[in-house]
């Protein structure tokens, strides 16, 4: 008796460990063995981690890598990026110029799905020294023209709320804040005019927190459209790095200018299947610093723009 018991016992035991076996292989969940598992075609973040160096001292091992960074880490990569480049022992124009491309190359390589693309243009604004945020937002502001881009005025508006609100709130958690909050306005009043965007300026400064914040920004915005970044930098105990270009004149004739609004069509359900645009042109010096790639520009008078930008009068 007690030996046919046993054996009852052992074909349980046998039966129990396949049924195991059969519900292991037939779950949609991998087994954990320990190991980082990436999308197809993409860096586990230990491994773009260990990339971060190299893509901040050559723009186009920047621009390699972020393409194979998931969506969801974009934002991250951006911020420790740029940090890494703060931290380079460079002259200010050269620093200017790392931190310019590797922003581009940031923004270019990251898709428009979840706002993803906002995102990492907050977490530039958010994590850019206050004292080199004139010359990259006068930078990136070109680029950022909707003409250029092919957008109409209530796309670029829908695009510029959408970026500067997910840029408050991201500043909740940064030094100066009303600074920055106005960087970011400022990033798109200076890639356009009143007569492309009409009320872009009205709009946007009502996303800020309070009146105190909205009186502070509108004064820091019109002394910016005239060139003068002094009040914002000297509330944020900073000074300008390097002097960027007046912001009456409009820059013209870049050859393969970047187009870093592009595949907005992403705003009405129609993100496009070109998620992403290189950056062009980009130029690296011998000691493998980012070197802005403008050339052949031709310098023009700036149409007439926001309250005070370029002649220096209201619209």
């Amino acid at each position: 008796m007690n030996r046919k018991r046993a054996q009852f016992y052992i074909v349980c035991s046998v039966a129990l460990i396949c049924a195991t076996s059969v519900i292991a292989q037939g779950t949609d969940k991998p087994v954990s063995t320990g190991t980082q598992i990436s999308e197809a075609g993409m860096m586990t973040r230990s491994q773009w981690l260990k990339k971060i160096g190299d893509a901040a001292k050559d723009a186009t091992v920047a621009k390699e890598v972020i393409k194979q960074v998931a969506a969801a880490e974009k934002v991250e990569f951006t911020q420790r990026l740029l940090k890494a480049i703060t931290r380079m022992p460079l002259s200010p124009e050269e620093k200017l110029a790392s931190l310019t491309q590797a922003s581009m190359a940031c923004i270019g390589g990251t898709p428009l799905q979840n706002d993803e693309r906002y995102k990492v243009i907050a977490e530039v604004i958010a994590v850019v020294p206050v004292e080199y945020l004139p010359g990259l937002i006068g930078s990136l502001a070109r680029r950022f023209n909707p003409k250029l881009n092919n957008l109409t005025s209530d796309q670029y508006k829908v695009m510029a709320e959408t970026t500067v609100k997910l840029a408050i709130e991201r500043n909740k958690s940064t030094d100066d804040p009303a600074v920055r909050n106005t960087f970011a306005i400022l990033l798109f009043l200076m890639a356009t005019t009143p007569a492309d965007t009409p009320d872009l300026q009205a709009r946007l400064m009502a996303l800020l927190p309070d009146d105190k914040n909205r009186d502070l920004s509108k004064n820091w915005i019109e002394e910016a459209l005239k060139g003068n970044f002094e009040p914002m930098l000297t509330a944020a105990d900073a000074v300008v790095r390097v002097t960027p270009p007046p912001p009456e004149i409009q820059r013209v004739g870049v050859a393969q200018m970047e187009r870093l609004l592009s595949d907005i069509g992403g705003l009405t359900g129609s993100f496009g299947s070109g998620m992403s645009r290189n950056v062009n042109e980009l130029g690296v010096s011998r000691s493998g610093v980012f070197i802005p790639g403008d050339i052949g520009i031709q310098v023009v008078p700036r149409p007439r723009g926001y309250q005070n930008q370029g002649d220096g009068s209201n619209p």
